[in-house]
């Protein structure tokens, strides 16, 4: 990308849907780009007790492997007693969804992950047990997602249980009904942020043309197939889990956008 000396968002409004605790990293690089942030809190999450998840917890003590499907996974099992104050020992080996759910499990637990599979990736294509081997999945009531769904051969071994709760942000409507109007970009991470996004802003005034006027950016195949689930046209997609990558995926369309604009401008 060439350097113009102006920042790449410049003076762009540009929706962050993350949970509102989740914000502040991808606040920051909309600023680092030039933009102005909006905090559109899509989502927020609620740790399962661990007294109600005795199946879970035994599956995760048996088990060969857990795979933690993302870093609210990691901090519901950090609230287990049998986890609290831990120190790395014996016991199953964890694989987790991502390098930012992994460095979650070192600052959470202290342990090392032994596998990072690719969130927007299949678990099938990525997860090799060997004969003996069990794993025990953890995930959002939301459900698994499509990363962790269809396990195909090795199904049989591997067990999936809720530990945390994803749910629509209350603020969403609130936080739509003063800037949904003037943004020039929605960025999601997530199909659950893109669902509550999508259920929120069909009850705002003008939401056709909200929709029709602001370019939406999907971060994952998820959240791309979530958006496009919902009617959602994806202006901008970039495989993998960089903000980054997707802030700088906006700066090629704005740009693209701005020099047909001018095409269309001379005579």
């Amino acid at each position: 990308m060439a350097d113009t000396g102006v920042p790449g968002l410049a003076g762009k409004r540009i929706g962050v849907t993350r949970a509102r605790n989740q914000m502040h990293g991808a606040m920051q690089a909309v600023a680092e780009f030039g933009g102005i942030p909006i905090a559109l809190p899509a989502i927020e999450f609620q740790t399962l007790p661990a007294d109600t998840l005795g199946q879970a917890r035994e599956a995760v003590r048996s088990s060969t492997w857990v795979v933690l499907s993302s870093v609210n996974a990691v901090r519901a099992i950090a609230q287990w007693p049998e986890f609290k104050g831990c120190q790395p020992g014996p016991g199953p080996r964890f694989a987790v969804m991502g390098p930012v759910t992994g460095r979650e499990l070192r600052n959470s637990l202290g342990v090392e992950p032994a596998s990072t599979y690719r969130p927007d990736g299949r678990l099938a294509t990525q997860l090799r047990l060997a004969p003996t081997e069990t794993a025990t999945v953890l995930h959002s009531t939301a459900g698994p997602g499509p990363a962790l769904s269809r396990l195909g051969a090795d199904g049989d071994r591997v067990r999936a249980f809720p530990v945390y709760r994803t749910r629509c942000a209350e603020g969403l409507r609130a936080a739509l009904a003063c800037f949904g109007s003037s943004l020039d970009a929605v960025t999601f991470t997530s199909g659950s942020c893109v669902r509550c996004f999508a259920h929120g802003v069909r009850d705002q005034p003008g939401s056709h043309s909200l929709l029709r006027s602001t370019l939406v950016a999907c971060m994952g195949a998820t959240s791309r197939e979530a958006a496009v689930a919902a009617g959602m046209r994806v202006d901008v997609y970039v495989e993998g889990m960089s903000f980054h990558d997707l802030l700088g995926g906006l700066v090629l369309r704005f740009r693209k956008c701005g020099a047909e604009q001018s095409d269309r401008q001379v005579p």
